[in-house]
């Protein structure tokens, strides 16, 4: 028999994982762009540019602040944590577009091709900046732990 402990406890395992929590926020982030996307286009009339820059900017740190309190759990935000995730952000971005172009005039891929791929590249780079960078676990001191 099934009960409510026994389902609950795999439910509540793979919630508390962070990186279940990071990719529903970055899933949750990019429907929330394309809407703020096309809120700022349609319906303010702002041109492409400007409307995908306050989008993205917007969405960049409301991600970083779910991120940094219920994905990694710091009691507060931080500037240093912020600034470093506009820079992964930053280089994902590059590498997305190097990576397109790149696939796309040297090696002749069709452009949806090449942005699937670079999207997949740019998603690791963005878990591995994310986890081991900015939100690294602090290394523990075997020798401090030894003197106590």
């Amino acid at each position: 028999m099934i009960n409510s402990e026994t389902v609950s406890a795999p439910l509540q395992r793979i919630w508390q994982n962070a990186v279940v929590r990071w990719w529903i926020v970055g899933i949750v982030a990019m429907v929330l762009n394309i809407v703020l996307l096309d809120w700022f286009k349609v319906s303010l009339g702002l041109g492409l540019t400007v409307a995908s820059l306050l989008s993205s900017e917007i969405i960049t740190l409301a991600r970083y602040g779910v991120l940094d309190l219920w994905v990694f759990r710091n009691p507060g935000l931080s500037w240093k944590r912020c600034w470093e995730y506009h820079v992964a952000n930053f280089t994902g971005f590059f590498l997305w577009t190097f990576i397109i172009v790149v696939l796309g005039t040297k090696f002749h891929w069709d452009h949806k091709l090449a942005a699937i791929a670079a999207t997949m590249i740019t998603v690791t780079w963005s878990m591995a900046t994310n986890f081991l960078w900015i939100w690294r676990k602090p290394k523990k001191n075997p020798d401090a732990s030894a003197h106590n």
